[in-house]
């Protein structure tokens, strides 16, 4: 219903009203603002009176305690607007009508309803709701007013009332708070005081709610789309969870088109409204009466209702538009009431009273009497046939029929009827929740900081709904809150456990119908200063300790010139009972000043003063020059600040050797300050550098300091740079440092390249090279570069070095890769590798195969001594590659380049000895001949120098070779380089010696070492040659044992097929198990002691592992499989035990064994086939005769009998049962043959006599435990089944030892099912298991072996 017309310019939406109560009881008068925040006085009889006063929203509530029978006027103030109540508190004559034999107190009885009248508004009012209200009824607005007596426990926002036009949309919200509530609560949306809409919900109603999880609230929205006239009238949003209630009521206005009322269809605005209800049949005429509005004529009182008993139905429209009547629903019901009273029923002597009333907790008393006592009568509640029990109580006396409903609770506040034959009555019962009073006011407490304070009360009722405020807002008892509420009954007690100051106030506890406050007065204890501070003069760097001691065990805060002192880790802060100490290591000249001590909560001050001696001091240490050094660049300016410290303030002198710094207008000048010496050098020279002196003295005593400056520039150009070896992109060079550094370490170096044809230079780093050498990249093969350097300093860069000599990249191949060995025989080695990665222009021409035996012993085979003819030839091609490996262009040749020319060498001369001689053998060989050239002639010259004769002819004493070797010699000494090969291997004992196993170079990647002594062990490598010489070696990484190795043969059988292996029918099976042997093993296959059939199943196997291979599993393929793989008189063996399942049969036999009532029990036969799975339930279904559309009742059933319960009498019914195992369902279902008819009421039936059955039974294991093998580090569990009643104890042994309080074992026992998880085992977790299990009738046990395995 739209509310009344406001008036322009008012702060309030709702306003003068009266209220009637009765005498001494509590009364709550509610207004509405237009805004929230308004501020709000109530004023009784003209005077601000302090009443306990609620606000909620817009709405403001004032609660008043009637103690005396009188007439009083409230009214209430916002700013220029006012709003008056009238109450009365006189007491009604009340008619008593006795109660019958054990009813409660009688009510109050208003025979007629009082006529309340509002003043003509300027823009129309409407009038009050009258209505009739009989013995027990309150007054129209008894439920609003409950409402509105408690504050909102759930809600935190509520659905407002809203208009919206024909056809519009129009969205209610509701929000819970979900912070103290553990699940979702449930919300009822209801039209008028029964429909509720969630049945409604569909095209033009939606209702739906969300949850945020941030903020835990819970949002319920209403939508109503496209509305329609007659959707307008009163809403309620009802929440509740546990025993928590609340509600809220809300106006939807639906506003029709301005020419909407000409074509209106009078047919649907006068629609049926509640279907199947009490109020079944009324007319709606709110969506006709909000269509316009009638100003009602002011005139003489007039009684409508008299007019409108005498008018006809058509003119109720007519009359209600005349004098403004808007609840045409609640008229109809009222007209219908009273034309029900005059008209005589011909089933009902006397019918109920229109509406009853009763307290909660109390019983209420129906009666009708019967004009016919064989009429067969039934009771109803909102349509719902009441039935007898404890709480609905049924008695006859004569034609009287009486119902009685006891310990009534607002459940049972609901419309009532009473059915005899064709006829009904109705009532409404109402029930009011009585006021809970306090019968121990609070008392006032002044108490001190830190005591538990404890504030009681005490009320009417141990179940109330009491409420403590504090200032007047709400305490609630959160878990973090430091208030507790506690309730002891009827009593109810607030506790604060260490009070504060800031719990001083005013603490009020309010109920439903009375409240009552008191003072808390917290207050500190007085304090006393058992020991002060003392004043204290300390050395700088010495330790200050500040101490006191006062009366009470107060924290409090230290404070040095009135600034807060923090605690670090060289101010400690100390506080221990009533002890406080400050504690300053090595002070500082800043920890001079005035002390003081501040208790926290005091107004008192602990003062003490602190003085620091500072002497002179230079701080030169806090510039942060490295060992006193001032490093400035040449032709900067120089201003060297250098901070001093001292009381009074030190004298400055600045000297350099033995004469004093004191001209001010100089190239070099000093200043002094207090707090600083300074000096100045003008565009600093190189003749600046050196060490100056500062002294500071003062009356406390003098320090001196000596700091040298250093003059800094560029550094020179370094020189041209060596490139000492090439390769494919690259290069390796190096240069010497520049002769002058400019005063300070070279940071690093610049690298810059170009072509030798281009003039443009590239730099190749940009980050600083740190060493003397670089290895440019990514250079061109065979193209001509130059490289040159720049040398860099903290003061800049240098001029760049001459470039070096031209050079041309190439290089030689990389290592072979993936070296493995293929074979091994007595006398042979085989191995294989692959080409190297990276081969670049030069291309590949070879590979060299070389090996040496494993420590230099015995397995070495001793060569022969060099021949004359291998000597000869080794000494010509060192001759012929003379400059290259000892002259001129030794220094130019790299390293690749000398080692493929030696290369060279060793394939000639085992090409012309054939003794498999090695780079080291040849080596050697030429470093031995040089010596003993070298020797002869050391001896020639000494003793020609003796004799003092002419030197002799080197020929006469040297041979043929030793003259070649001296050649070579003498072009070491004229072109001054020496044969750089002399960090040879001859001088180490038992250095590798390596042998070529291919005098020719192979461009295959696998070659045989042959003629190896049996036993021995050798290393192998091989290298890649091309024109760039040989790559770098790949080395087999292990040694290789030269004797053929049998592995014996291992089954590496995957965890899972330890188990039973499970398939489905018609699924794949394909295992695959690796095993391992050498040589190649031999695999055979075995199915349940015979080989297996590959026409149906594949196998296939290689070196490492065997497959099985099943395409379409069927259950034939089940069983035990036996692998077993054999290496010459080794073998192993492996079982895998394979189970195809399928969906079960059919269950046998389904058969109705019994119909009573609405039950039917039922019995059936496990299915013949089980498709090689155990049963694990079955699923029942029933179906009516009529239609056969089946319906499952039972699933996941184990037994194979039931009891089909709830079933509607008059239908028959058949039933069937499905098998159920690990692959689901059965395919078809077994149907009982003949259907099961649920008799009428009327027929006799014969209730069977059972005997008891005796449950009780002794502890039986119906699953042992099985012997289980548990790989370690992984949990292992073990299963068993037992049965039992009582209910049996449990109890877990190793080894016959109790398993108690050990976290490495977990058990649990779920529908008789035993576990025991061992977590992570290890070996020594092996043993016997026991599972034992007591009750009163007998003990059982069962154990299993547990071994625990490592995994290899």
């Amino acid at each position: 219903m739209p509310e009344p017309t406001q008036k322009t310019g008012s702060t309030f939406t709702n306003q003068q009203k009266t209220v009637h109560v009765a005498g001494g009881s509590r009364t709550e008068i509610t207004t509405q603002t237009v805004k929230t925040g308004v501020q709000v006085k109530w004023q009784q009889d003209g005077k601000t009176e302090k009443t306990v006063n609620q606000t909620e929203h817009t709405k403001r509530t004032v609660i008043v305690d009637n103690k005396v029978t009188h007439q009083e006027e409230f009214s209430v103030v916002s700013g220029d607007s006012k709003v008056g109540h009238k109450e009365e508190g006189k007491l009604k004559e009340s008619n008593v009508i006795p109660p019958p034999p054990g009813e409660e107190q009688s009510k109050l009885h208003d025979p007629e309803p009082e006529k309340d009248k509002e003043q003509s508004k300027p823009n129309g009012a409407e009038p009050e709701k009258a209505k009739a209200w009989s013995h027990g009824e309150g007054q129209p607005d008894d439920a609003e007013k409950r409402d509105n007596s408690q504050l909102s426990t759930l809600f935190i926002e509520k659905p407002n009332s809203g208009t919206v036009g024909v056809g519009g949309d129009i969205k209610f919200i509701a929000k819970v708070e979900a912070k103290d509530l553990l699940r979702r609560p449930v919300v009822k949306w209801l039209k008028g005081k029964w429909m509720d809409l969630a049945s409604k919900a569909g095209k033009h109603l939606q209702l739906k709610d969300t949850f945020d999880r941030i903020n835990k609230i819970y949002t319920f929205e209403m939508q109503i789309i496209k509305a329609k006239e007659n959707y307008a009238g009163n809403y309620r949003c009802e929440v509740t969870y546990k025993d928590k209630f609340d509600s809220c009521s809300f106006d939807l206005e639906v506003i029709a088109a301005p020419d909407a009322s000409q074509a209106l269809d009078i047919r649907s605005a006068f629609k049926r409204s509640g279907e199947g209800q009490e109020d079944a049949g009324e007319l709606d005429f709110s969506g006709l009466l909000k269509r316009r509005e009638v100003k009602p004529e002011e005139g003489p009182e007039i009684d409508v209702w008299e007019i409108l008993k005498n008018a006809s139905p058509n003119e109720y429209e007519k009359i209600a538009f005349q004098y403004g009547i808007t609840d045409l629903r609640g008229m109809l019901k009222r007209l219908k009431r009273m034309r029900r009273e005059e008209k005589k029923s011909a089933a009902f002597a006397k019918i109920l009273d229109p509406a009853y009333q009763i307290d909660k907790g109390g019983r209420v008393r129906f009666v009708v009497e019967l004009a016919d006592p064989t009429v067969e009568l039934k009771w109803y509640k909102n349509g719902q046939e009441i039935r007898p029990s404890t709480k609905y109580i049924f008695e006859h006396k004569g034609t009287q029929r009486i119902l009685f409903i006891n310990n009534c609770t607002l459940a049972d506040d609901a419309a009532y009827q009473v059915c005899a034959g064709d006829e009904k009555c109705s009532t409404e019962l109402f029930v009011r929740e009585p006021p809970v009073l306090v019968t121990k006011e609070l008392e006032n407490i002044s108490t001190y900081c830190g005591e538990r304070v404890e504030m009681e009360c005490e009320v009417s009722d141990a179940e109330a709904n009491v409420k403590w405020f504090k200032n007047g807002v709400e305490i609630t008892n959160e878990p973090r809150s430091r208030y507790r509420l506690k309730v002891d009954g009827k009593k109810h007690i607030l506790i604060i456990d260490e009070a504060d100051r800031g719990d001083s106030a005013t603490y009020s506890v309010m109920t439903t119908g009375g409240q009552s406050a008191a003072q808390l007065q917290v207050d500190l204890r007085p304090l006393k200063i058992l020991q002060p501070l003392t004043d204290m003069t300390v050395n700088l760097g010495k330790e200050i300790h500040l101490k006191c001691e006062i009366s009470e065990y107060v924290p409090g805060r230290w404070y040095r010139n009135g600034q807060l002192i923090h605690g670090s880790d060289r101010v400690k802060l100390f506080h221990k009972g009533r002890n406080h100490r400050l504690v300053i290591d090595s002070c500082l000249v800043e920890d001079e000043g005035d002390y003081a001590f501040v208790p926290d909560l005091y107004l008192i001050n602990i003062p003490a003063n602190v003085h620091v001696i500072d002497p002179p001091k230079i701080h030169f240490d806090s510039l942060n020059y490295p060992d006193n050094t001032v490093v400035v660049v040449a032709g900067t300016k120089l201003r060297l600040e250098i901070p001093v410290t001292g009381e009074p303030a030190p004298k400055i002198i600045w000297s350099r050797g033995d004469k004093w710094i004191t001209d001010l207008s100089g190239r070099i000048r000093a200043e002094s300050y207090p707090d600083h010496g300074l000096l100045v050098i003008d565009n600093a020279e190189k003749d600046d550098s050196g060490t100056y002196r500062i002294m500071v003295k003062n009356e406390a005593g003098e320090a001196v300091a000596h700091i040298k400056i250093k003059v800094v520039d560029i550094p020179d150009a370094p020189l041209a740079p060596d490139v000492t070896e090439v390769g494919e992109d690259w290069c390796t060079m190096k240069w010497e440092p520049p002769l002058y550094d400019g005063g300070c370490p070279i940071m690093g170096y610049f690298i810059e390249r170009k072509k030798k044809q281009s003039s443009r230079w590239m730099r190749l780093n940009f980050e600083l090279c740190k060493e003397t050498n670089f290895e440019p990249k990514k250079m061109i093969e065979g193209v001509a570069y130059e490289v040159r350097v720049f040398a860099v300093n903290s003061i800049g860069i240098s001029k760049p070095s001459m470039p070096s000599k031209p050079f041309v990249p190439l290089a030689v191949t990389s290592a072979p890769t993936m070296l493995t060995l293929d074979g091994v025989t007595d006398n042979t080695v085989t191995m294989k590798w692959r080409p190297p990665d990276h081969i670049g222009a030069a291309g590949l021409d070879g590979y060299v195969i070389e090996y040496c035996f494993e420590g230099g012993g015995d397995e070495k085979q001793e060569k022969p001594e060099f021949t004359d003819q291998e000597l000869d030839l080794l000494v010509d091609c060192v001759s012929k590659n003379g400059p290259h490996i000892c002259g001129a262009l030794s220094a130019k040749t790299t390293k690749a380049e000398k080692s493929k020319i030696w290369a060279d060498i060793q394939a000639k001369v085992n090409a012309k000895g054939g003794n498999n001689r090695s780079i080291a053998d040849l080596k050697k060989r030429w470093n031995t001949l040089k010596k003993q050239t070298k020797n002869k002639l050391l001896q020639t010259k000494k003793e020609s120098n003796v004799e003092n004769a002419v030197v002799p002819e080197a020929a006469k004493d040297l041979s043929s070779l030793e003259k070649r070797v001296e050649a070579m010699l003498k072009l070491e000494e004229l072109e001054g380089t020496p044969d750089i090969e002399e960090d040879l291997q001859d001088d180490i004992p038992g250095a590798e010696q390596w042998i070529v196993a291919n005098p020719e170079l192979t461009d295959k990647t696998r070659l045989t070492i042959t003629g190896l002594p049996t036993g021995s062990k050798i290393f192998v490598r091989v290298k890649a040659i091309n024109a760039a010489g040989h790559s770098e070696p790949r080395i087999h990484p292990n040694p290789i044992l030269v004797k053929e190795v049998i592995v014996p043969p291992k089954i590496r059988l995957p965890r899972h097929l330890k188990q039973t292996y499970i398939r489905k029918v018609g699924e794949a099976v394909n295992l695959v198990i690796p095993f391992q042997g050498k040589p190649r093993p031999k695999v055979s296959w075995k199915k349940n002691g015979s080989h297996v059939d590959k026409t149906q199943i594949s196998i296939r196997n290689s070196e490492c592992d065997t497959i099985l291979f099943i395409r379409k599993a069927e259950r034939s393929h089940s069983g035990k499989y036996d692998l077993k793989v054999k290496v010459e008189n080794l073998q192993d063996k492996a079982s895998i035990y394979i189970q195809i399942v399928d969906r079960p049969g059919p269950p046998e036999s389904v058969v109705i064994e019994d119909v009573w009532g609405g039950n039917v029990a039922l019995e059936w036969k496990p299915p013949t086939d089980n498709g090689n799975a155990a049963i694990t339930g079955y699923t029942i279904q029933k179906a009516d005769k009529k239609t056969m559309e089946w319906f499952t009742v039972l699933e996941h059933y184990h037994r194979t009998s039931a009891t089909i319960s709830e079933l509607v009498i008059g239908n028959e019914y058949y039933f069937r049962v499905f098998s159920e195992n690990m692959c689901g369902l059965s395919e078809t279902a077994t149907k009982t043959p003949n259907s099961a008819l649920i008799e009428k009421e009327g027929k006799p039936y014969k209730r069977p006599e059972y005997t008891d059955f005796d449950f009780t039974e002794a502890p039986q294991f119906t699953h042992p435990l099985i012997n289980t093998v548990a790989i370690a580090g992984y949990n292992a569990t073990l299963n068993c089944s037992v049965r039992g009643n009582p209910k049996p104890k449990i109890t877990w042994m190793k080894n016959k030892v109790v398993i108690m309080n050990d976290p490495r074992y977990r058990m649990f026992s779920n529908q008789s099912v035993c576990t025991l998880e061992i977590r992570k085992p290890s070996p020594y977790d092996g043993g016997t298991y026991t599972c034992k299990a007591v009750n009163d009738l007998g003990e059982a046990e069962v154990d299993c072996k547990l071994e625990v395995k490592v995994a290899q």
